[in-house]
């Protein structure tokens, strides 16, 4: 009897001890009342979404740099690892349509104001299946992802669409289907030197629908933009998980730089994220590990 009563007392001690380290939650205390009602809140994601969500969370423990301490921990960190490349250049392009022929040509956009540009922006899935002119994917490409400028040294860059940290992590490739003076096919778009690199010959439409997720508005689109992230490029700079959302806003500040481009030039767009993504990652001949499937921006004619 006394065994069993000690057992019983050393069980409550272990028991009492999982709920102060938080491994054990007491039914009805607050904080089973606190989970029960996250578990409500993200039942239709995969837990995993919501851990990622809370864990990449700063909390008031949190410490920030200066931005002097800033400067100094870039010094510190370029003396000792030197950035990842802040462009890339695919290595198996089979030729190349150069854009580097100086500033767009006049027509190529209308000048609006911004407020009429906002108001009149919209995210349109029926397309003519007319050409894009070549002048204006070119225009709307090195707008979108060519650099304003860039450090050698540390890979900062500046584009007309912020990044964290000067990083850009977005890569840019193109499905030109139907684009005046660009032959069919999927390229790269190298961003340094203004110019498409082709790495397939012209896929079927049929495939390009499979590709969007199924979504058949994307047939009669004439060209589709697809992003991924180099996520190195931030990794180098924040080795911290949150660095991941970082991406996402990245991906989201280029897609509405190419909707006000597309709506300045009078061509309809839509940004989806249905993509299958391993189907892409083999088309773009990605190494999935490094370079993630992001998004795609479908763009045609009204």
């Amino acid at each position: 009897m006394l065994a069993g009563q000690d057992d019983r007392e050393r069980a409550e001690r272990v028991i009492r001890a999982l709920i102060g380290a938080e491994i054990l939650v007491e039914l009805g205390s607050a904080r089973d009342l606190r989970e029960r009602r996250l578990n409500a809140a993200w039942a239709p994601w995969s837990p995993i979404a919501r851990a990622f969500h809370y864990s990449t969370q700063f909390l008031d423990s949190n410490l920030f740099l200066s931005e002097a301490e800033q400067d100094e921990q870039l010094r510190s960190k370029l003396a000792a690892d030197p950035p990842p490349p802040a462009f890339k250049k695919h290595a198996n392009a089979l030729d190349s349509v150069s854009f580097a022929d100086g500033a767009p040509p006049a027509g190529t956009l209308v000048e609006r104001d911004l407020l009429t540009l906002l108001y009149a922006r919209r995210s349109v899935r029926t397309y003519s299946g007319g050409a894009v002119p070549r002048d204006q994917l070119a225009a709307l490409l090195s707008i979108t992802a060519s650099p304003i400028r860039s450090s050698e040294l540390s890979g900062t860059t500046l584009k007309t669409s912020p990044s964290g940290g000067g990083r850009h992590p977005t890569e840019l490739y193109v499905y030109a289907r139907r684009v005046a003076g660009v032959p069919a096919g999927l390229y790269h778009y190298d961003a340094r030197n203004r110019q498409l690199d082709r790495l397939t010959t012209p896929l079927s439409d049929d495939l390009l629908v499979r590709v969007c997720g199924d979504q058949a508005w994307a047939r009669d689109a004439s060209a589709y933009v697809f992003f991924t992230s180099v996520f190195a490029r931030n990794k180098w700079k924040y080795k911290i998980s949150r660095s991941y959302r970082i991406l996402h806003y990245d991906v989201g500040h280029l897609s509405q730089t190419v909707y006000l481009l597309t709506a300045a030039m009078g061509l309809s767009c839509t940004f989806t994220a249905a993509l299958r993504d391993e189907t892409l990652t083999q088309l773009l001949e990605l190494d999935g590990a490094t370079e993630l499937v992001m998004g795609c921006a479908v763009i045609g004619t009204p």
